[in-house]
């Protein structure tokens, strides 16, 4: 028999051989997928006046955005700050659209935002020493406008477009709205409205008199009175004199909390509110979709895929990943304008400098939030609830968890929104408003007639829908659509030997779908008129919603 002294050698050294083996590997990048949000922009509230567009300041911040990516992906041939995470196969200075894939909306300011994004993944070709100019057989000479300006291909995906549910599955669901309208009619909302009505009072006498009636200056519009505000300290220096750092801060954290609890994921809502997280299952779909071109075609397809868009989708799919959870309270959060959730498609590769595309069985997925434009940090985080000792998983296990919640078809999006959509009627025939509703319940279909035909008699916003009732501001929606996955062979090739990946570390309030912890403090004073401290200003506070702590000062000086 062995003694204890004996095993323990011999557990040692096979881990100290598993070790050594796995040095031997180099990870390599095969894709990406990032969902970024739009960076600064007119608010809905100031629409009536001007249309939303992308500020200077806006472009700026997603010019960084797009910049960090290169730093962190694209190999210029100079030293890399990230060793090992550049993506194969894509080409350094010139830009080639079938390397990056974009997607987006079709409002001004995300499509803007794609574009300035752009400017920073692949800059002007003279910033980056490369000859931006041309010459016919004639002898003549021509320069590249604007120092080299790269055109890169961005497609906007349009409400008669099935595949915009890949952007914003949200909007135009009708479904979406009714589970909106009951969150705003239950007794949490109904609670935090009383709660902070006076608060919003103080605002509407200070910075909101004129843009909004005060009977709106509610938590039902706190996304966009938040939104005001934000753009209010950027460019209103009357603003600066009169918001506090407690009125942004207060104001961001109901908008943050109005927009989770509209998005979240919760298997004890009701039929309605399961409805909610919709636009992260279509976001998701859209990340099977990328990573299934990218392992059928051997890396050489859906290299970089980008998408852009509002904070419903990515707020969603936060809470569908198990992200949001009481141990990273920062994912309760929107992300900070021109923030990034990542997807890395990667492998470990014993040659560093040919590495040749891999079995499914050696590719793995991680994650990571890239969560302010002003700096270049890729944070890590364990998906599906795992510990945090597992930042990755295999792909064939990434894949077969999102397909539990992924939005399957465009069909399936259709049936679930109730939606009456043109494609939806090509789908499902002509009568298939009627037939959907006769699916449903009484009790379901009455509700989707209380909250969304007779909407307007509610009052105050539904989402990012606009009421009868709500003359004073113009809302523009969001566009919409769906997709579906190909049918992509596997590669039975076996996975680098000596690679050990750990399987679930599920540690109980670790698991997806847990409910959030009640948060009252912020949301009123204390009885002696000092305010509570939010539960999000912790360190971790500036990997997701850096602004939530900024000085107003500070954000005018830094651009």
């Amino acid at each position: 028999m062995f003694s204890a002294h004996c095993s323990l050698v011999i557990a040692v050294s096979v881990q100290l051989a598993a070790i050594a083996t796995a040095q031997d590997y180099t990870e390599t990048v095969w894709g990406i997928f990032a969902y970024t949000t739009y960076g600064d922009t007119l608010p809905n509230i100031m629409s009536q006046v001007r249309t939303r567009a992308l500020s200077d300041y806006g472009a700026s911040q997603l010019e960084a955005a797009g910049s960090a990516f290169r730093d962190r992906y694209v190999r210029t041939g100079g030293s890399a700050y990230y060793a090992g995470s550049t993506v194969q196969g894509l080409a350094p200075f010139y830009l080639d659209s079938q390397d990056v894939s974009i997607l987006t909306t079709t409002d001004q300011y995300v499509i803007a935002s794609a574009q300035a994004f752009m400017q920073g993944l692949y800059p002007p070709l003279n910033q980056s020493d490369v000859q931006a100019s041309d010459s016919t057989p004639n002898g003549t000479f021509y320069s590249y406008p604007l120092g080299g300006y790269q055109y890169p291909k961005i497609v906007s995906l349009g409400s008669s477009d099935p595949q915009s549910i890949m952007v914003a599955g949200q909007a135009q669901c009708p479904m979406h709205q009714a589970a909106v309208s009951e969150y705003q009619d239950s007794s949490e909302a109904q609670d935090i409205t009383q709660e902070s009505a006076a608060f919003y009072t103080k605002l509407w006498k200070e910075v909101l008199m004129g843009e909004m009636d005060e009977s709106q200056a509610t938590y039902s519009n706190a996304v966009d009175i938040a939104d005001f505000l934000d753009y209010e300290i950027l460019h209103n220096t009357q603003a600066l004199e009169v918001l506090g750092d407690y009125d942004l801060r207060r104001s961001r954290w109901l908008a943050d909390q109005y927009t989770y609890a509209t998005n979240k994921q919760d298997d004890q809502q009701s039929a309605i509110g399961l409805m909610n997280p919709v636009a992260g299952q279509g976001l998701a779909a859209s990340i099977l979709n990328a990573f299934s071109i990218n392992v059928g075609t051997s890396g050489l397809q859906q290299k970089v895929t980008l998408l852009f868009g509002s904070d419903e989708p990515a707020v969603a799919l936060a809470s569908l990943l198990g992200l949001a959870k009481e141990q990273q309270p920062n994912f309760y959060s929107r992300l900070v304008r021109g923030g990034s959730l990542v997807f890395e498609l990667y492998s470990f590769e014993a040659d560093e400098i040919y590495p040749s595309y891999p079995g499914s069985d050696n590719l793995f997925v991680r994650f990571y939030l890239h969560n302010g434009t002003d700096s270049s940090e890729f944070a890590s985080y364990p998906l599906f609830g795992n510990g945090p000792s597992q930042e990755y998983v295999p792909y064939s296990e990434f894949q077969s968890e999102i397909e539990t919640f992924a939005m399957q078809s465009t069909k399936e999006w259709c049936t679930q929104c109730n939606a009456d959509s043109i494609f939806c009627t090509g789908l499902m025939g002509d009568s298939s408003s009627s037939k959907q509703k006769k699916q449903m319940s009484p009790a379901v279909a009455g509700v989707i007639g209380a909250f969304v035909t007779l909407g307007p008699g509610i009052g105050g916003f539904k989402g990012n829908d606009k009421n009868a009732s709500d003359a004073d501001l113009n809302f523009r929606k969001p566009i919409w659509g769906s997709t579906s996955k190909p049918n992509v062979g596997t590669d039975d090739d076996p996975s680098a030997a000596g690679i050990v990946v750990q399987g679930h570390e599920r540690l109980g309030s670790w698991e997806m779908g847990q409910r959030r912890k009640e948060i009252e403090d912020i949301a009123s004073p204390t009885h002696d008129g000092a305010p509570h401290v939010s539960p999000f200003d912790e360190e971790n506070e500036e990997e997701w919603r850096i602004h939530s702590g900024m000085q107003p000062v500070k954000v005018r000086e830094s651009v």
